[in-house]
């Protein structure tokens, strides 16, 4: 997940702003995350009252739009760590050193726990956001207006993020460490062969 709340989310001040609502962070390490889930906190793992919509954006190519899925009403999409997750029909690659904006249209009936800050409430991956102190800016929360397509681009905090919206990944090397693994594993498979003959 691109976040895990320290907090329980369902004890938290439930927000319920009619808009969308996420965070922007950095990539901040030699990795490409492959992203393949997004999902919707279901406050209570009850079921989710109205569906949603979680999208993903390219904040450094003008706010492109990478991926975007409808979280279903009900329990049929699956409960993880507080969020129902729905797979993206294919995966998305994101690159080093670039911000991305997260966000999930909300309605003011599925609740979720308010702005959650730092190490206390929240531990960022390691592998989007440097959680060197200095670095707070790399991911802060964002909120905006509904139905408009746009990401939320109103400042609400930063080290923060609004929880209503996460993200599954996976994780690959960056191209050059998987090139030094690839000439690693030629010489061992050569001096292997070396020995038999």
């Amino acid at each position: 997940m691109l976040f895990n709340p320290n907090v329980d989310l369902s004890t938290l001040s439930q927000n319920g702003h009619v808009g969308v609502v996420g965070g922007v962070f950095l990539t901040s390490y030699n990795y490409y995350p492959q992203v393949n889930y997004l999902g919707y906190y279901d406050n209570g793992g009850d079921g989710l009252a109205n569906s949603h919509v979680v999208s993903l954006w390219d904040n450094s190519a003008g706010n492109t739009l990478l991926a975007s899925v409808t979280v279903p009403a009900g329990t049929s999409a699956p409960l993880v760590n507080g969020f129902r997750w729905v797979q993206l029909p294919s995966t998305v690659g994101m690159t080093y050193n670039n911000w991305y904006v997260i966000g999930a249209q909300t309605d003011n009936v599925d609740t979720w726990g308010d702005l959650i800050t730092g190490g206390a409430q929240v531990s960022f991956s390691g592998q989007y956001a440097n959680l060197d102190s200095g670095y707070e800016f790399s991911r802060a929360g964002r909120y905006g207006n509904i139905g408009d397509g746009a990401p939320p681009n109103q400042a609400g905090g930063s080290d923060a993020i609004y929880p209503a919206a996460n993200m599954g990944y996976n994780v690959v090397p960056e191209p050059s460490t998987l090139a030094l693994l690839g000439i690693g594993m030629s010489m061992v498979l050569g001096i292997a062969r070396n020995r038999k003959s």
